[in-house]
């Protein structure tokens, strides 16, 4: 396989994990916004009408866990996540995209341990039919889901944005001036 059929499939994944991270990104907003909406009537359902429900708040947990861990890719396509750039922001180009690649590396590192730690974990609440404890018991696989899957995701993630900051980190060994 050629250096450019090479850099075509590369390209190709990379678009196909960019659309995936897309996606679940508008999806994980639309989580947020249930989520919201559900609190917001399990408060008001519990304060006019005195009942108190059973699904409310393991519910928007679920959506909150969706929106954090399958979202979090979303937020990395778009270099969203929070930084403390008080140290980079005063490194030269070069320095920066090391540090940043470095730092990349180190969390896909993190998100494939949890991701290869979590398969296992969905598995096996999948096969036994786990549901949660609660009077609404819904099925525990479905969030449980949303740890490997949003790592995974993540990873793949973090893998793009490597290999761009590889590309700009070759950019600045050929123009040292920038």
């Amino acid at each position: 396989m050629g250096v450019e059929t090479m850099k075509d499939l590369a390209r190709y994944l990379g678009r196909i994990v960019n659309a995936l991270s897309y996606v679940t990104g508008g999806i994980a907003a639309l989580a947020l916004v249930a989520a919201a909406i559900i609190i917001t009537e399990g408060v008001v359902v519990r304060k006019l009408l005195g009942v108190s429900t059973i699904w409310q708040i393991e519910a928007s947990v679920y959506l909150l866990m969706y929106a954090c861990f399958v979202g979090a890719a979303f937020a990395q396509m778009h270099d969203h996540h929070l930084n403390v750039d008080l140290v980079i922001i005063h490194l030269s180009p070069r320095s920066r995209e090391i540090t940043l690649i470095t730092v990349s590396v180190l969390t896909c590192i993190l998100c494939a341990i949890i991701a290869v730690y979590a398969w296992p974990m969905w598995y096996e609440a999948f096969i036994r039919g786990d549901h949660s404890e609660s009077l609404w018991g819904p099925p525990i696989w479905i969030p449980y889901f949303f740890i490997p899957f949003g790592m995974t995701l993540l990873f793949l993630q973090y893998i793009v944005s490597i290999s761009k900051r590889i590309v700009a980190l070759k950019n600045c060994i050929r123009d040292p001036g920038r």
